[in-house]
């Protein structure tokens, strides 16, 4: 069951990211640039060659995996991961990106078992603010900001 799943999961992830990354190549990408450097399919192409990677592996991985006969598939988990995630997707539009990821990056550690209390708490703090760092000053991509931000 497990190895089924994750290899059908696997599959999917990997057709969707390619469906999605021909699709930047349409004519609704092409527009002008406003000066910069690269246009505005740059960033979504970066991130699903990323994703293609990634669920390549996964795939791969998957089907060589021989899972034995009474793994199943811990659906709770699942759930709690899920909802963790719709959970920080929706605070990130309320609250903005760091304040809802460090809460939220604390979760998934948490529920993925890891329970070393400074490191998970120094991972979850260290972790939000460097992604936020490289967006804005290296990809020069605005994350969501906080409603209190101006008066910081």
């Amino acid at each position: 069951m497990t190895r089924t799943l994750e290899v059908a999961v696997s599959a999917f992830l990997l057709a969707a990211a390619a469906l999605l990354f021909a699709a930047t190549f349409s004519d609704r990408f092409d527009v002008p640039t406003f000066g910069g450097d690269v246009g505005p399919a740059f960033a979504p192409r970066a991130y699903l060659i990323a994703w293609m990677c990634l669920s390549a592996t996964s795939l791969v991985q998957a089907v060589r995996r021989t899972a034995p006969a009474d793994e199943e598939a811990n659906l709770r988990k699942l759930l709690l991961v899920a909802a963790i995630a719709c959970g920080t997707g929706y605070a990130m539009t309320v609250i903005g990106f760091v304040f809802a990821t460090v809460p939220g990056f604390f979760l998934f550690c948490w529920a993925f078992g890891y329970r070393k209390p400074f490191i998970l708490a120094l991972l979850s703090v260290a972790s939000p603010l460097l992604i936020w760092a490289l967006f804005t000053y290296v990809f020069e991509l605005l994350l969501p900001r906080s409603p209190w931000f101006h008066m910081i």
